[in-house]
């Protein structure tokens, strides 16, 4: 199962009323050269009641009917030229009616019923267009006297307001699985081992290595058919020893599981290039490391308004991001005086990965009979799970955390970390303060927290109680019988420069200037050991 990163686009303006914005586009140019072929081709393709939804844009319209061969020459129009990448899309819903709306960009069109009564939209034929500013139709079937007139309706002024929301290109609108790469990619899904005895049995007896060793009755798990090759589901021989559940956008391996139904996962960072967390007996969607390393690692995105977010983010807090204070790497982030930062992670139930493409089918644009493809749409478990744990788990929460007084103190006492979990209408709170020994002026926090089975939300606070500045650097969190490594990298050369253990200890890389290991320390109780240096030097002549 492929999975994608949520990704979209701003969608709101702000519109204000007001006639006569596009007064020049409503003349009979407008009208025969522009508005008349192109509802030609609305009415004939059955495409007039295009949704809001369905996020169509004018050109997409325009594109359309001119390879259906209308003729629909927007650069006359203003009203058209003025909002070709604009949205297209009905008002009106009921084929059959008196009045038809349709919205083009800021500009809004009517075709309505001359008598008042209700018409059937799509038996309407377009007349030779007058001196007037409209398009007459009469009854496609009979013809006579005009029974119907399009117009343009109305036109706006159009207020651009930058707004937060925005919208998934996966599970929103009708999505291409090729271009997202949902679909197309063949990957490795299950892996299986075969388990037999060998044809030689008695050790006492010579072993000839040469022939000897080949297995007692193999069964293939690939069988040869007329026109194919079909796998031999053998439970006794062939055992399946590991299943991958999901990929992120680059092709890597992040969560797999075995016959027991235990999970790994693996978290990637800077620009899902470089795994920056392995974890053993959980879900991906249960663990979480953040080192702040690369918030300013630059990958080119191009949607900087609704870019993909982070699983674990605190994209909001990047101003507090500090380079002048760091347990590992180059930063960490600052909590001031007597403030807080925060996250929230929702919980959820069960982890579902009922992934599933539902296309639709309908009528072709061109007449050929039959039903050709309409659109695909992608559910949400398309997407890449955020970090959300499982409701009625065990979690354990760690960080390590530096304050601006003497190191020489037994222990910190201005910084804590605030864990609430809702549950309903009602809040757990606990409160993990540090303890153990100050290692090179950093402390650990490390604290165990119980989810009851109908909590609904996660919030962990980083919190600065005192009058002093408060640093935190390498948070983590995943189930409590779960195992996490993780890693940290230079964002620059992208060199390893630490490794953090199961308790959240630290291996140090560091390197000359020719990027070669020099020396290795090791994070311990009692301080920082070098366990391990190497010097080396070219020979002068």
């Amino acid at each position: 199962m492929i999975k994608k990163i949520l990704s979209g686009i701003v969608l709101v303006t702000a519109l204000g009323t007001g006639n006569g914005a596009f007064s020049q586009q409503a003349g009979a140019n407008c009208t025969c050269t522009c508005l008349k072929p192109m509802f030609d081709y609305l009415i004939a393709s059955h495409h007039l009641f295009i949704g809001a939804d369905d996020h169509t844009t004018l050109s997409n319209i325009i594109q359309e009917a001119r390879a259906a061969g209308y003729n629909v020459d927007y650069r006359r129009c203003a009203l058209l030229y003025r909002n070709i990448n604009k949205p297209f899309y009905a008002v009106t819903t009921d084929s059959v009616s008196a009045l038809y709306k349709a919205r083009i960009g800021d500009c809004s069109v009517a075709l309505s019923s001359v008598s008042g009564a209700a018409l059937a939209l799509y038996n309407l034929q377009s007349k030779t267009c007058g001196s007037d500013v409209t398009v007459a139709y009469t009854n496609a079937s009979s013809g006579g006297a005009t029974i119907a007139e399009l117009k343009v309706d109305s036109c706006y002024t159009c207020t651009v307001e930058t707004s937060q929301l925005c919208y998934s290109a996966i599970t929103d609108s009708p999505v291409n699985p090729y271009l997202y790469g949902i679909a197309g990619n063949w990957r490795p899904a299950i892996s299986y081992v075969y388990y037999a005895s060998r044809t030689e049995t008695d050790p006492v007896q010579g072993t000839d290595i040469r022939r000897n060793g080949t297995f007692n009755g193999f069964a293939p798990f690939w069988a040869f058919q007329p026109d194919k090759m079909a796998p031999q589901y053998n439970e006794a021989k062939w055992v399946w020893n590991t299943a991958t559940t999901l990929f992120n956008q680059k092709g890597f391996e992040i969560e797999n599981k075995d016959p027991l139904g235990r999970y790994n996962a693996g978290l990637y960072g800077y620009g899902n290039t470089l795994p920056v967390a392995v974890i053993q007996n959980s879900r991906y969607r249960e663990s979480a490391f953040e080192g702040f390393e690369d918030y300013d690692f630059d990958i080119g995105v191009c949607d900087t308004t609704c870019a993909s977010g982070r699983s674990f983010d605190f994209s909001g807090y990047a101003h507090s991001i500090d380079g002048t204070q760091h347990h590992t790497g180059k930063y960490s982030i600052r909590v001031v005086n007597d403030s807080t930062v925060g996250i929230s992670a929702s919980l959820v139930t069960e982890d579902n990965n009922n992934f599933q493409l539902t296309v639709t089918k309908g009528a072709p644009i061109c007449d050929q009979g039959g039903d050709g493809l309409k659109d695909i749409r992608a559910n949400a478990s398309t997407i890449i799970p955020p970090f959300s744990p499982l409701a009625g788990k065990t979690v354990l929460i760690s960080a390590w955390v530096k304050e601006t007084v003497d190191c020489t103190v037994p222990t910190y006492t201005g910084s804590q970390i605030g864990i609430v979990v809702k549950q309903g209408a009602s809040e757990i709170g606990v409160i993990a303060r540090p303890f153990g020994n100050i290692i090179e002026g950093w402390q650990r926090i490390e604290q165990v927290v119980s989810l009851p089975a109908d909590a609904t939300l996660l919030s962990i606070y980083l919190q600065a109680l005192g009058s002093n500045t408060v640093y935190f650097d390498d948070i983590r969190v995943h189930p409590y019988n779960a195992n996490m490594k993780s890693f940290v990298y230079n964002p620059l050369n992208l060199r390893l420069m630490a490794e953090l253990d199961e308790n959240n200890y630290a291996t140090f890389y560091e390197y000359d200037d020719d990027g070669t290991l020099v020396r290795l320390k090791k994070e311990t109780e009692r301080g920082i050991k070098t366990i391990k240096e190497t010097r080396t030097a070219l020979v002068k002549e």
